[in-house]
């Protein structure tokens, strides 16, 4: 009949026009065929899959009802209706249609696939797995099932297994950027650091402009140490995306741990430019400053923090370890008791409790909360040390020692860890001793200089000026320009009282680095002293000559 050309014309027509990508004109060609034959299930479930092209989903939805009320046993009708629920994240609704459609047909890969998606979205991964293996299982070639069920695998932080499935998924798609990206998430998280470098790399290979893909390499590279490459990692993902913040942080930590602070600051600005309610990177730049030793700075970075994040353990530790560093201990001790509030686990927020506690001579309190610290990390070697100082306070040498021992222990390279054992042996009188195990460390120490300084005081204390000439002379034999060596050497000097020889130490400084500001200072304030100390013994002159005839007129 007429009529039923006419609408199967219009039908016809709207396939053509959807194949051209002229959806608008595909859905009017639709909506002509159901006028002409209301009951033509093809024709409503076409405009709907048209609709749903143009982002209409409650209109496509909408079709495809219709369609499947004329035809309740088209497993397609039932899939695509899944699809729009699902983009409108409709869960349990779009897991329903997509179930029916595959009772309809059991052997439909994309259904199975769909609803394990929908699993995977309400963390029921098992479930998901279960659907993905079953889409796999009807077809073994699909590389896509195999990532998938990579995914699942991952969010159940199951990495070994979802490691297996990317690898299966690239035997079949080799040039999978996202396969590869995601093994090498899976690699990282499982510390396989070299490994998951060589994915990043693959996935770059494969997609060039990913800069998450470079973000997460130059996280790769930071943490094996690779300080340099992980910063042109960042560059390149910050020159494809300036606006990525996790790569702009990230290049800020590089350059912490580079020790070249005002890089790092620039590069957290940055990231606030982009958005600067984020509490993480006001907490970094706080970090940076106590580095600095800009306490206020650093103070002010932390109540940043705090105010945008009231419930941030790690900001409210900040707060803390600024305000001890100000002195301000009983205002740090409150920041910190917030902080173990929030995150009793928190093993840095009791140490910081602990060193509060010590400043205000509440000494038992403190080694309780040390102990604490070191139930919860007790790898962490300052927290031994802070332990041990405070055992000091209470009396117990004994006991600091043996903390100390344990400190050294867990970091035995520490500089820091070996000045403070050698000082405490020497001011326990234990003088060989405290030599004798200096000597021993500057064997290995990482930090050479800082136990040398050490040793000097305690050989100038003992009146051994000459060893300790002898001992900076044999360091700068191996480099004579050692500037950092010098001014150590005037530092040492300054702070026994032997201004000439300080002074020679920062001048022969100055001659290798001339304008390193802070010899400089010390310089300008080793002369400021030494023209003070002629006028005392100028008017002593004549306070003598009057004793002297006191003396001989009573005589």
């Amino acid at each position: 009949p007429l009529e039923a050309a006419s609408a199967q014309d219009w039908f016809s027509s709207g396939n053509a026009l959807y194949s051209q990508q002229r959806y608008e004109e595909a859905i009017d060609a639709f909506t002509h065929a159901i006028e002409s034959d209301p009951s033509n299930a093809a024709a409503w479930y076409n405009k709907g899959v048209a609709l749903f092209k143009l982002g209409k989903a409650d209109e496509a939805i909408a079709a495809y009802e219709v369609a499947i009320g004329l035809d309740p046993r088209n497993a397609d009708y039932w899939y695509n209706k899944g699809n729009a629920l699902y983009s409108k994240e409709l869960l349990s609704s779009a897991y329903a249609a997509y179930d029916v459609a595959i009772q309809l047909d059991p052997s439909d890969v994309q259904a199975w696939m769909a609803k394990g998606n929908v699993l995977s979205d309400q963390k029921q991964y098992d479930e998901a797995i279960r659907s993905y293996e079953a889409a796999i299982q009807m077809d073994p070639e699909n590389a896509e099932a195999r990532f998938a069920k990579g995914n699942a695998q991952y969010s159940q932080g199951n990495f070994a297994d979802a490691i297996k499935s990317y690898e299966v998924a690239l035997q079949r798609d080799s040039k999978d950027s996202k396969a590869w990206y995601n093994k090498g998430n899976a690699q990282y998280n499982l510390g396989q650091l070299d490994e998951a470098l060589k994915s990043y790399e693959m996935a770059l290979a494969y997609n060039p402009k990913d800069a998450v893909a470079f973000t997460n390499k130059g996280l790769t590279l930071a943490d094996l140490g690779r300080y340099d490459e992980a910063i042109d990692a960042y560059e390149g993902a910050i020159k494809l995306n300036a606006k990525d913040i996790k790569a702009w942080t990230s290049l800020g930590h590089v350059y912490v741990s580079l020790k070249k602070y005002d890089q790092a600051v620039r590069a957290y600005q940055q990231a606030l430019v982009l958005n600067k309610s984020d509490p993480d990177v006001w907490t970094s730049i706080g970090d940076v400053w106590m580095e600095e030793r800009r306490y206020d700075e650093a103070l002010a970075a932390y109540e940043q923090a705090v105010g945008l994040a009231h419930d941030d353990a790690t900001a409210w530790a900040g707060k803390g370890r600024a305000l001890h560093a100000l002195g301000r201990n009983s205002e740090g001790l409150a920041a910190y008791e917030i902080a173990i509030s929030l995150q009793p686990g928190l093993a840095s927020a009791w140490v910081g409790k602990a060193d509060c506690l010590a400043s205000l001579d509440r000494s038992a309190e403190a080694d309780t909360a040390y102990e604490v610290a070191l139930q919860l990390d007790p790898k962490t070697s300052g927290i031994w040390a802070g332990k041990s100082r405070n055992l000091i306070t209470m009396g117990d040498t004994a006991g600091a020692l043996r903390s100390m021992d344990l400190a050294l222990m867990t970091d035995p390279k520490n500089s820091g860890l070996i000045v403070q054992k050698g000082k405490m042996l020497a001011d326990l009188g234990r003088i060989e001793e405290a030599l004798k195990f200096l000597d021993q460390a500057l064997v290995n120490v990482t930090s050479p200089i800082p136990v040398l300084d050490e040793k000097a005081r305690i050989l100038l204390k003992e009146g051994k000026i000459a060893e300790v000439k002898q001992m900076y002379s044999s360091v700068l034999t191996g480099d004579p320009a050692d500037a950092r060596t010098l001014e150590h050497m005037g530092d040492v000097y300054a702070a026994a009282g032997l201004t000439r020889e300080a002074e020679r130490a920062y001048e022969e400084a100055l001659i290798h680095r001339p304008n390193q500001s802070s010899v400089i200072t010390k310089l300008g304030n080793l002369t400021t002293q030494g023209k003070k100390t002629p006028l005392p013994g100028i008017l002593l002159i004549p306070a003598l000559i009057v004793v002297a005839l006191i003396f001989r007129k009573r005589r």
